[in-house]
């Protein structure tokens, strides 16, 4: 057991109880950059520990009746065939090291500035979804039409979020948020939540069945990660609502912007 992974574990996931982050955003970079994994290793160990603390949460949004099955479907539609074709993608090119850390690092970079750009404006895309649902006339139209073709709009998004899920374990919690809030305005923020849980364990699980293929899962580091993750759990949802979100959220997206920017230029 190394107690530098047990505190990340526990750091991170007091961070996403706190601000509802997502743990991909935070885990794998703090793996390559922090601790030396080498990237396709981070993504696919973080994957499968997504898949299993996703799990847990979904259980209790499941008993709670606060996951739209039917919503969660159409996103997986189009991610679990993106997850597919990706992990093929990474397979093609799994004998060139240098290669597959470069797509990882590439795909982690663009997935980070999404995620940092959903974080960011988070109260803004929420307070945005609660005016279209009061149906202001200024955006009248651009309701009408997202109505009109949200069941399409939800299979594309879902199978960018695969993509960038697959090959950088990043985008199912903020990226995924995000497009859920503004396709589905009418439903409750935890039953966003729920419901982007509910495709995200599936989703992770896929990938990360993927990167198991390739060997990618160093299941030491998960135990490690794991046991820090449970206290962690706590002791930030004991914090929650006690420190200014905004302020950890908007700090939070410029360390992920800075780590986006040096994955892009490593």
């Amino acid at each position: 057991m190394n107690l530098n992974l047990v505190m990340l574990g526990f750091v991170v996931a007091a961070l996403v109880a706190l601000t509802g982050v997502g743990g991909g955003s935070l885990m794998a970079p703090a793996l390559i950059l922090g601790c030396g994994i080498a990237p396709p290793v981070a993504v696919g160990t973080d994957l499968i520990y997504a898949a299993v603390t996703k799990a847990g949460a979904l259980w209790v949004y499941g008993r709670q009746g606060r996951v739209r099955w039917r919503i969660a479907m159409l996103m997986l539609a189009g991610s679990l065939p993106a997850a597919l074709v990706s992990s093929v993608t990474l397979w093609s090119v799994r004998n060139d090291i240098a290669a597959l850390d470069r797509l990882v690092s590439i795909a982690l970079g663009v997935a980070l500035f999404f995620s940092a750009i959903a974080i960011a404006f988070h109260e803004r895309i929420r307070d945005f979804t609660i005016s279209r649902a009061d149906r202001q006339p200024r955006i009248e139209a651009i309701a009408g039409w997202t109505r009109n073709h949200r069941n399409g709009l939800a299979i594309a998004i879902g199978v960018v979020v695969g993509v960038l899920v697959t090959l950088s374990s990043v985008g199912a919690g903020a990226v995924g948020v995000a497009a859920l809030m503004l396709l589905f305005p009418a439903i409750s923020p935890g039953e966003i939540v729920g419901t982007d849980i509910a495709y995200g364990v599936l989703l992770a699980a896929t990938a990360g069945a993927g990167h198991f293929m390739l060997h990618n899962v160093d299941f030491t580091l998960l135990a490690s990660l794991l046991i820090g993750m449970i206290p962690g759990v706590y002791v930030g949802g004991l914090f929650s609502g006690s420190l200014p979100e905004t302020m950890v959220r908007r700090l939070i997206s410029l360390a992920l912007l800075a780590v986006a920017l040096k994955l892009f230029v490593v």
